[in-house]
């Protein structure tokens, strides 16, 4: 859907360098029904509240999807940066438990990048641009309250689901582009925060001047917008599908959804007892755990479902399990090059099995062999490329399924962690369980009360992440946040582990590496480990960013 209107809108260097991009849409999320509007200005827009409410529904539409450009002199595009789909591809391709079957994701697959990489730019600038646009309508909406036109508890309201979406596109920067806060309590440098719209002239300057701060900045901000977002959103939303009755949006931003972001921004921060604190909010029960008041009176708003199949059901539809989601439809969608179901789906849906399951995560001895998740989630493709794939997006022929932020399975696992790590292991392991046990039916499988405590139950909660959370996107950020950590690291040291490389030869990857618990077929990895400390563990900073920015030109990553 079009843009309602544009700021400073223009060349190539000004739709990818964000000092000079500032753009306000309205339109798609939630509201694909629209028909596109030609340009407005901005004093039309917010003395109209129906055009409001657009603008704000816009911003969705801008973490939906945003320009990709690939760097090379053709045209731009539209694909799913930065979370319609492009987090989850990237934030998996970045580790070892998905391969790059065809190549598609070969830069950021085998940790190649430079600041020119198309995959690097495009998610610097649609983050940045998501958090202009969500700038500018706070600046719109609060106007608007100001003269009168809307009620200050709906400019609140609006500002609320604004603020969880510029948090939303901060935490995103700062994880891929800044060293774990866990390393060194945060001191390292961060990224930008940009809470001034650039639709001025004086936005435009500081933009174009404004350093990195620390890491420790960036969450002090993220967590203060994040709080706005927890005491000024609503408990629910509700959305008409049809043909089904009205039904919960996770969609859009509720009180539930920011405080279960503020529960991940502790888990990066290592900050066991605050996370705790926040997901009480979310969780009660000793063995099955739901949401508590005021997150759904009477029925639970959150709950684990009883299969992690029944958890995707696939196409646009939410579950109770899900916490927030952003929207993809058959009317307005990632495409077929980002979208997650072409991604990650079976050629025998149409799909194409971009990323297919590593070997390296289906033969992990932790991994057993009854586990659900083997066939409900993954499947063997029968023709090329030849890999396991997984099953949790299930509409290439649209791409309209949801893409999950935030599961219930995440709030639970986020707890068992904090738990673990600060001495109760009993309710650790209960939490672990819940979320295990559903796909870990064989008794002899299942871990028994007190069976686990300390290291040992954290590793486990870890492991149960990686199957869990395969194809949606986490693996990265566990692999920054345990790189400073001895006991958890995924490599000695610290780092990316080596990865099987489906595209380099037939050999690589077939069904044939495969094989459950088989640890010696993980032999011959093409891609080797990125220690902690190498140049490419992080991303830079892009190069049209630097090349208008003296303050961050000075402050580019080590070695780019």
């Amino acid at each position: 859907m079009k843009n309602i209107f544009s700021i400073i809108a223009g060349s190539r260097q000004r739709v990818l360098a964000v000092a000079f991009t500032a753009t306000l849409g309205l339109g798609a999320c939630q509201v694909t029904d629209l028909q596109p509007k030609d340009v407005l200005s901005e004093t039309a827009v917010y003395n109209d509240p129906a055009r409001i409410a657009l603008a704000v529904a816009g911003v969705y539409n801008s973490a939906q999807s945003g320009f990709y450009d690939p760097l090379n002199g053709t045209a731009l595009g539209v694909r799913g940066y930065p979370f319609g789909a492009a987090s989850i591809d990237l934030g998996d391709a970045r580790g070892e438990d998905v391969t790059d079957m065809l190549g598609f994701f070969g830069i950021v697959f085998s940790n190649t990048v430079t600041t020119a990489s198309p995959n690097i730019v495009n998610m610097w600038s649609n983050c940045y641009a998501l958090a202009n646009q969500a700038n500018a309508t706070i600046e719109g909406v609060r106007k608007a309250a100001a003269a009168g036109i809307i009620t200050a508890a709906d400019a609140a309201v609006y500002e609320g689901e604004l603020r969880f979406l510029r948090a939303l596109a901060h935490h995103e920067l700062v994880l891929n582009y800044s060293r774990p806060f866990a390393e060194n309590g945060g001191t390292s440098p961060g990224v930008p925060y940009r809470d001034t719209p650039v639709n001025t002239i004086a936005g435009l300057e500081l933009a174009k001047t404004q350093g990195r701060g620390t890491v420790a900045d960036v969450y002090t901000k993220i967590l203060a917008d994040l709080d706005y977002a927890e005491a000024n959103l609503p408990v629910t939303r509700t959305l008409a599908i049809t043909p089904a009755p009205p039904a919960p949006s996770v969609t859009r931003a509720t009180k539930g959804a920011a405080i279960a972001m503020k529960q991940i921004i502790r888990l990066h921060q290592a900050n066991w007892t605050e996370l705790i604190k926040e997901g009480n909010k979310l969780i009660t029960g000793t063995t099955t755990f739901t949401s508590p008041a005021p997150f759904g009176g009477s029925t639970a708003q959150y709950q684990l479902m009883p299969t992690q199949r029944a958890a995707f059901p696939g196409g646009p539809v939410a579950t109770a399990e899900s916490v927030f989601s952003i929207e993809n439809s058959t009317a307005d969608n990632t495409g077929v090059n980002g979208g997650l179901s072409s991604v990650f789906a079976t050629t025998t849906i149409n799909g194409r099995s971009l990323l297919g399951v590593s070997p390296i995560l289906y033969n992990a001895p932790f991994f057993t062999c009854a586990d659900l998740r083997r066939t409900a989630m993954m499947v063997a493709n029968p023709a090329a490329p030849s890999c396991y794939v997984i099953r949790k997006y299930t509409d290439p022929a649209n791409n309209s399924d949801f893409a999950p932020i935030i599961r219930y399975a995440e709030v639970i696992l986020n707890q068992a962690e904090a738990l673990a790590r600060t001495g109760n292991s009993p309710l650790a392991l209960s939490m672990l369980n819940a979320v295990r046990n559903r796909s870990v039916t064989t008794p002899a499988d299942q871990f028994a009360a007190g069976s686990l405590t300390g290291n040992a139950l954290v590793q486990a909660i870890l492991n149960e992440r990686r199957i869990e959370f395969v194809g949606e996107g986490k693996r990265w950020g566990d692999i920054s946040r345990l790189s400073s950590e001895p006991a958890f690291a995924p490599i000695p040291g610290g780092g990316i582990p080596a990865k099987f490389y489906g595209n380099l030869g037939s050999s690589q990857v077939s069904l044939a590496r495969y094989a459950c618990g088989n640890t010696g077929l993980l032999t011959g990895q093409l891609v080797s480990a990125t220690p902690a400390t190498a140049t490419q563990f992080l991303w830079p900073i892009p190069a049209l960013e630097v090349g208008s920015n003296p303050t961050l030109a000075a402050q580019q990553n080590p070695g780019y």
